[in-house]
């Protein structure tokens, strides 16, 4: 639902933007407005309280996602808030009047002096995702920064992959990946997961958005063993002790799991009958590099998963055409944003989530402001 720590420990985890923290620098009014405790007391309130993890990530200590759910939609009846399922705003139209919605028949939906726009993005279209908030923004001036998948999985090649298609299901603990494009580009520190394809976890989720084809992730197999030189000095010292053995139970020995070890020493062409005695120089210095905190294995991006794997849209609308103390249009008096629509996107452990209450709070405030000023105003020149 959203993570525990300060705000301005939650700031750091947002992208986004023309510049390097402006997602985080345009969050700030939003999560002053409605924080993290906020929110947890928001529900603890209506009798779901937030537990946290070892992480600081904030579930509902039901562990229900279905729990919350009922209880904002219990919210919006106590209201009187109607919600119309099956019913597709295809239009906004803004006039003296305010804002006309249309359906997709044509059909008028009503009059409006605001509209907050909290339409998601197209990730995970199983779930209702879709693009269509955006052509809403675009058909009323707003920019749209170009969308593509984030916190999404990475596909490796499989020719590079093949070795590691049995450690599937496997996760490494806090371990270091850096991505590279020509050059060091990021480096994220967090668990990684194997799976039939490529990798997963956290750490690769958190950089997907900036991964591309073509690129190469290194992650280090065994952080613990230290940088290079530590890590090789390991594996020579460990070949004079434990040279009877064969490389797997060698490597096991050092804390790899066998399936991991069995793929690391197939993938360096090593055979893993050999003895660890046998080991040569140049073979347990690409051992080391695999294993070590400052290298890591090398894994050749072939694709990032799509839209039905991506759990959030990187891109969105201008944030330079957004006011952040208000969430309103820039361009179109009225006009409000909230959530994955903007162009921000969130690391994982609840990021998303929180940023998504916190500008729907704030939008939701200050459409309701603007509209009473507005319809007083109209009540009065009428009058």
């Amino acid at each position: 639902m959203t993570h525990a720590g300060e705000i301005e420990e939650l700031l750091a985890h947002y992208h986004g933007g023309k510049k390097e923290g402006a997602a985080s620098r345009f969050l700030r009014p939003a999560l002053f407005a409605f924080s993290n405790r906020d929110l947890a007391r928001f529900f603890e309130k209506r009798g779901l309280p937030l537990v946290a993890d070892s992480q600081g990530w904030l579930f509902p200590k039901t562990g229900s996602a279905q729990d919350a759910l009922r209880i904002l939609i219990e919210e919006a009846e106590k209201i009187g808030l109607p919600i119309l399922l099956g019913t597709k705003v295809e239009k906004i139209r803004r006039g003296s009047s305010g804002f006309a919605l249309y359906s997709q028949s044509s059909k008028a939906l009503g009059r409006a002096w605001a509209v907050v726009l909290a339409t998601g993005g197209p990730a995970r279209p199983d779930l209702g995702g879709s693009a269509d908030g955006y052509a809403l923004a675009e058909s009323l001036g707003h920019r749209i920064v170009p969308l593509r998948p984030a916190l999404a999985p990475v596909i490796v090649k499989p020719q590079d992959f093949s070795p590691f298609v049995s450690c599937a299901g496997l996760a490494l603990r806090g371990t270091t990946v850096t991505l590279f494009r020509a050059r060091k580009v990021r480096i994220k520190v967090g668990d990684v997961l194997f799976t039939h394809r490529g990798l997963s976890g956290p750490a690769i989720l958190d950089l997907s958005r900036d991964v591309e084809p073509g690129d190469l992730l290194r992650v280090a197999l065994a952080p613990e063993l230290g940088a290079f030189p530590e890590a090789e000095r390991r594996l020579r010292m460990g070949t004079a002790s434990l040279g009877r053995k064969n490389l797997v139970n060698f490597l096991c020995e050092l804390g790899l799991p066998r399936s991991l070890s069995q793929a690391l020493l197939v993938s360096r062409g090593v055979s893993p009958a050999k003895k660890a005695a046998e080991l040569t120089r140049d073979e347990r210095r690409a051992l080391a590099e695999s294993l070590a905190r400052d290298f890591g294995h090398p894994f050749p991006v072939a694709a990032v998963g799509g839209w039905e794997e991506a759990m959030v849209t990187r891109g969105g609308v201008d944030l330079d055409e957004v006011d952040p103390k208000t969430m309103g249009s820039r361009l179109v008096p009225g006009l409000f944003f909230a959530g994955e629509i903007l162009d921000i996107d969130g690391e994982s452990g609840g990021y998303n989530l929180q940023a998504a209450f916190s500008t729907g709070y704030l939008a939701g405030v200050s459409a309701a402001r603007f509209a009473l000023h507005r319809g007083q105003a109209r009540a009065h020149s009428l009058a």
